[in-house]
């Protein structure tokens, strides 16, 4: 028997009154989705524990059976893993965001929607005028990037992620605690070189938004995270974009796959790494050619793997962009190009479990996650199908199957439901 887990970051909302009280999940159509569900199992799972904030990292050790609070380290070393960087004793990575500030305020988490060409630039520049030896900047891919730190102890030091902050005083949200001093010095060094640097004097003259300041957060250090394999006895890949997801699979043993065979987006410019191949990386895929890409990685995986982890962010990133409408369309994308397609090769084969989980709940209405229970679905042999119900909240709440331990989940998706 082999296993298909698809986690779909913010599928799971709250209902929406511009919806007629429905959840985005419920407003789309989604046959293949209804199917699967009407032929399996419906549950309500919970994916961060409770009293635990809703992060995605957590949500993820959680559906993959670990306790998330050793291995919550910040989101910038895994980033780094899947860069191919491993961190050396008394290192921290950061995930590090370039920003549109204007007077002191956040304009645009996102650099201003600079292009993947810009980002390197800018990123080469902070390399080449770091004042400090102890600090190195790894290109990624336009605005998201990575900082490496050595030598200041970051354990306690709060930073916030920039993506809710928009409009707001960024002084307010500055990084405090211990290594407060090393971050914000940074940050005031890379403004006086961005500010001036031609790729941003280029869009000031074009009426774009300069990508003018850099934003460190969630930075974390080494930590050991027991073998996937050891642990429950699976060989699994992981197929995803996230970098933050590719991390996570290094640290556990997880092989990775990147969807499409594509090249990973982190490169470093000053040598240490070998650097990325800008038409690797400069050509941008619609939400459609992301999710053909990921069934062709998945057809591919499931060939040699007892446990196939596929992981889709577009609900999610509609979730935190406020549109409604925006989000319907993503979850009616995967359900016709990927679900679809798959479903009539799983019905075929027979010997494939598949389950589908929302990691976590990420509301329009918020633009951020929620720490409530997500609705899931499980379907193959060994999934008694009783109540004969389609994936959505309501449907979860009502059904039988709750499981309020997330970490049990992977018990389920082994054995049954």
């Amino acid at each position: 028997m082999r296993n298909l887990l698809v986690l779909i970051d913010g599928l799971a909302d709250t209902p929406q009154t511009a919806l007629g009280g429905k959840t985005p999940l419920e407003a789309a159509n989604t046959p293949a989705l209804d199917k699967l569900g009407q032929a399996g199992r419906v549950g309500l799972l919970r994916t961060v524990p409770k009293g635990q904030p809703p992060e995605t990292q957590a949500a993820l050790f959680t559906i993959l059976g670990y306790p998330p609070g050793p291995y919550l380290t910040g989101r910038g070393y895994y980033e780094a893993l899947a860069a191919g960087i491993a961190l050396g004793e008394g290192e921290w990575a950061f995930r590090l965001q370039l920003i549109s500030e204007k007077d002191g305020v956040l304009i645009d988490p996102r650099g201003g929607g600079i292009s993947a060409e810009e980002g390197r630039e800018l990123l080469a520049a902070l390399e080449s005028q770091a004042a400090h030896a102890h600090v190195r900047y790894v290109a990624g891919y336009r605005h998201n990037h990575l900082m490496v730190v050595e030598g200041t102890d970051f354990k306690g030091c709060e930073t916030h992620s920039p993506f809710g902050l928009t409009g707001q005083p960024l002084s307010q949200s500055a990084p405090t605690g211990p290594g407060e001093e090393v971050l914000r010095k940074l940050m005031e060094e890379a403004q006086l070189v961005l500010a001036r640097h031609e790729v941003n004097t280029t869009r000031e003259k074009k009426k774009l938004n300069p990508a003018n300041a850099i934003w460190p957060w969630s930075g974390g250090t080494q930590v050991e995270a027991p073998g996937f394999k050891k642990t429950f006895g699976l060989d699994a890949t992981m197929v995803s974009y996230s970098p933050m997801f590719r991390g996570v699979a290094v640290a556990t043993g997880i092989r990775v796959i990147s969807p499409g065979g594509s090249m990973d987006l982190l490169g470093e410019p000053s040598g240490r790494m070998a650097p990325v191949d800008p038409g690797a990386t400069e050509k941008r895929l619609t939400e459609t050619e992301e999710i053909k890409r990921m069934l062709e990685s998945v057809r591919g995986a499931l060939v040699d793997s007892g446990l196939v982890i596929a992981h889709f962010t577009q609900p999610d990133e509609r979730s935190h962009d406020g549109d409604a409408p925006a989000k319907i369309k993503s979850i009616e994308s995967i359900d016709r190009h990927f679900f679809k397609p798959l479903a009539k090769e799983l019905e075929k084969s027979g010997d494939v479990r598949l389950t589908v989980v929302p990691t976590l709940m990420s509301r329009v209405e918020t633009r951020q996650h929620d720490e409530r229970p997500v609705p899931f679905l499980m379907w193959g042999q060994g999934v008694e199908n009783v109540e004969q119900l389609t994936l959505t909240e309501a449907n979860a709440e009502g059904s039988r199957v709750k499981i309020d331990d997330g970490t049990r989940l992977i018990d389920f998706i082994m054995n049954g439901l």
